[in-house]
């Protein structure tokens, strides 16, 4: 017996995540039909798989002064725990846009009440008696046998918790499963109850009991389906992919993986040109971040028409629209096929407080982060990062060792030097580090998706079975 899986794209992280061809086809082997509950606005810009359903759906919720206390609540839950050094340094950062006492007072407040698990715990049952007038709009709950969720409906996914909790009052078996490796970490205490919940490794694990406190039993190590598919999919070769891209297999290669901050880019292409000014034999990737406001900046096309006058240097952009397509179309899946060999190929990885850390060290690769701004003597103060080094994450990141942190051009340099002279050195730290925060990577992840979502499935379905036959002997008698 099979059953009809629904998946929803209510976000990009759903999309990057669980659109993918690799889930289908996993689920497919098993003879279980797919269905994408998509919102009306993503519909139009996705790029459909063979075989699958997609349907348009749209959220009406809470109205009135119901979404003033959803909204209050939701915003004391994204300050849990309150006490932790980096969500008290986030806080105490924005605190700079209170303007009156009473909103002081309030936030205060409000993170006060956030040191207790109890409290928000408290707050994600109340909020659930709002949802019971959740009305999906263009999904008959008849059709659907089960929903495989992401996230666990907190800051900046409710959506997610409202289609949750929909799925909960028609009594539809729900999984849900986490996205990146920080998704537990730095968004605040869950919005929903959960039955299953499906993670990478034991690092998330731990998040998803202490943090959110989810029972044990209730959590599956499955691995990262984006990780474990990139590491077992074929890639070209190094002298493929090198000429490919116009650079040279034989020159050691930088790769910078950069984020919002134009001037990094700039800065990274200075460096690049002292180290060939001192004879190093090297050449750079500019992997370019997906960020519509980033690339609409009047930096990005002089950045571009520069780098065309350097051989060693290519521009990766993560956003597929930009050279070939609409510009102005939102990025639902990032480019991935020129990413995957750039990590596998490189011989260094430069980033700022990034995912892409983590897929260095999946591919064993020497990883720094760069966190200096940019300094001219024309300011009045040199400008500051928040600093991102305290984020709960980014702390066990670095604690691991695998990831180090520069903070001016010449440690920067010298620190290239040392990578390119020792590629070994941080492999013991960079081996650690994955094993920790992204569990197996033997490349069955989509496996073992599909399995969890069977065996809860499965429960469920013989809960029914059960119950509809104690209701017939029942009216026998």
């Amino acid at each position: 017996m099979t059953y009809r899986l629904s998946i929803a794209l209510f976000g990009k992280g759903s999309i990057n995540h669980l659109h993918r061809i690799e889930v289908v086809k996993a689920f497919a082997r098993r003879k279980i039909k797919i269905k994408f509950l998509v919102r009306s606005d993503y519909l139009h810009l996705l790029e459909k798989i063979k075989g699958c359903d997609y349907s348009s759906c749209s959220i009406s919720g809470p109205h009135g002064w119901q979404t003033v206390l959803l909204s209050i609540s939701g915003y004391l839950r994204s300050l849990y725990p309150s006490q932790d050094i980096g969500r008290r340094a986030m806080f105490e950062a924005s605190m700079s846009e209170c303007n009156s006492f009473l909103s002081v007072l309030f936030r205060r407040t409000c993170r006060l009440l956030a040191r207790y698990c109890i409290v928000v715990h408290l707050l994600s049952i109340i909020e659930s008696i709002f949802y019971r007038s959740t009305w999906l709009q263009g999904v008959d709950p008849r059709t659907m046998d089960q929903l495989l969720l992401l996230g666990v409906g907190s800051v900046n996914s409710e959506s997610e918790a409202y289609m949750s909790w929909w799925a909960k009052k028609h009594d539809i078996p729900t999984v849900h499963i986490v996205g990146n490796y920080d998704n537990l970490s730095t968004k605040g205490y869950r919005g929903v109850s959960i039955e299953r919940l499906l993670v990478w490794g034991p690092n998330m694990r731990e998040d998803a009991i202490k943090l959110q406190g989810i029972q044990p039993k209730r959590i599956t190590e499955i691995g990262s389906i984006r990780y474990n598919t990139a590491v077992k999919s074929p890639m070209p070769g190094k002298a493929a992919f090198f000429n490919s891209i116009g650079l040279d297999p034989k020159k050691k290669t930088i790769l910078f993986a950069g984020f919002i901050f134009e001037s990094h880019y700039f800065e990274m292409l200075e460096v690049h040109r002292q180290l060939l000014r001192e004879n190093a034999n090297t050449q750079m990737i500019l992997r370019v971040y997906p960020n519509k406001k980033l690339m609409k900046s009047i930096y990005i096309e002089p950045l571009l028409k520069y780098v065309d006058t350097m051989k060693d240097v290519y521009v990766s952009l993560a956003d597929p629209h930009y050279k070939h397509g609409e510009r102005g179309k939102e990025v639902m899946q990032i480019e991935e096929d020129e990413l995957w060999p750039s990590l596998k190929w490189s011989d260094i990885i430069i980033q700022f407080y990034s995912t892409i850390a983590l897929e260095a060290c999946i591919f064993d690769k020497p990883v720094l982060n760069i966190y200096y701004p940019d300094i001219s003597e024309y300011y009045e103060r040199p400008p500051k990062y928040r600093n991102y080094s305290l984020h709960f994450h980014h702390r066990r990141l670095s604690s691991l060792g695998a990831v180090q942190t520069v903070r001016d051009r010449i440690e920067l340099i010298e620190m290239i030097r040392s990578a390119f002279d020792f590629p070994e050195k941080g492999f013991s730290e960079r081996k650690m580090t994955v094993e920790k925060e992204c569990g197996s990577l033997d490349g069955r992840a989509c496996d073992r998706l599909v399995q969890s979502c069977y065996e809860e499935w499965s429960k469920k379905n013989v809960h029914h079975g059960l119950s509809s036959w104690r209701d017939a002997i029942s009216s026998k008698n």
